[in-house]
């Protein structure tokens, strides 16, 4: 707890940094930036095989994405820092089965966060207009109301809340930047580790048909932990 707490305030004092302080040996950028959130079975983003008395349930990650505003403080051309407000969407699906009868089911659902990312960048120049763009940092998130939905054929339900209102997360990033007459364009790849879990997921499945109302598994809640890998787009305004 007090790990988060330390690292909330500090992408709270680099957000206050980027916003409020003028400094004639900087020049400050406004750009945009999206990207999407790639499902992959590292850093704890995995599929996960649920299995109750009756029933079976498999929630996996799929496809996001994620779009914001960035302000960059760039200090000379080896170093920025940089900061924003960014939307994200993860993607989840849900497949089950009974294990008594035929029944199948499939469901997906969206959760939705705001991101404010604050991170220190180091560049290394590879030619007059294009530079490796290496970056750690922090963002501090809030995560939206909770979010619920069932399957195509009504044997499925989910309802996802908010683990907490606020949490924070670990940001890597890696790409390569291009500065023209026209702006300057970034095309890159990071990580987003949040540090604690980013939802509860309650699930229960009916597996059978006959007795619809009483025949149904409740599972166990499931701690949703939102890591992803992304692909990304930056574009910065002359």
């Amino acid at each position: 707890m007090n790990f988060l707490k330390f690292t909330l305030l500090i992408a709270l004092s680099f957000w206050f940094n980027i916003v409020m302080c003028q400094s004639k040996n900087s020049d400050k950028q406004f750009g945009i930036n999206t990207g999407a959130i790639i499902p992959i079975n590292y850093f704890g983003a995995g599929p996960l095989e649920l299995e109750s008395n009756n029933s079976q349930i498999t929630l996996s990650s799929k496809i996001g994405y994620h779009f914001g505003m960035i302000i960059k403080t760039n200090y000379n051309k080896k170093f920025s820092v940089e900061s924003g407000i960014n939307f994200l969407r993860r993607n989840f699906d849900l497949s089950g089965s009974s294990n008594v009868t035929s029944l199948k089911d499939n469901a997906d659902f969206g959760y939705i966060s705001y991101g404010f990312p604050t991170k220190a960048i180091v560049y290394i120049q590879l030619s007059d207009k294009s530079f490796l763009n290496t970056s750690v940092g922090a963002s501090l998130d809030f995560y939206a109301s909770a979010v619920n939905s069932k399957g195509e054929n009504d044997f499925i339900f989910q309802y996802s809340e908010r683990a907490k209102w606020i949490n924070g997360a670990i940001l890597a990033d890696l790409g390569v930047e291009w500065r023209g007459d026209y702006g300057a364009f970034f095309l890159g790849a990071g990580v987003n580790i949040p540090i604690t879990t980013i939802a509860v997921t309650n699930l229960k499945f009916h597996y059978d048909e006959s007795d619809y109302n009483n025949k149904i598994d409740n599972y166990s809640p499931v701690f949703l932990r939102g890591n992803f890998f992304d692909i990304k787009i930056k574009y910065f305004i002359p």
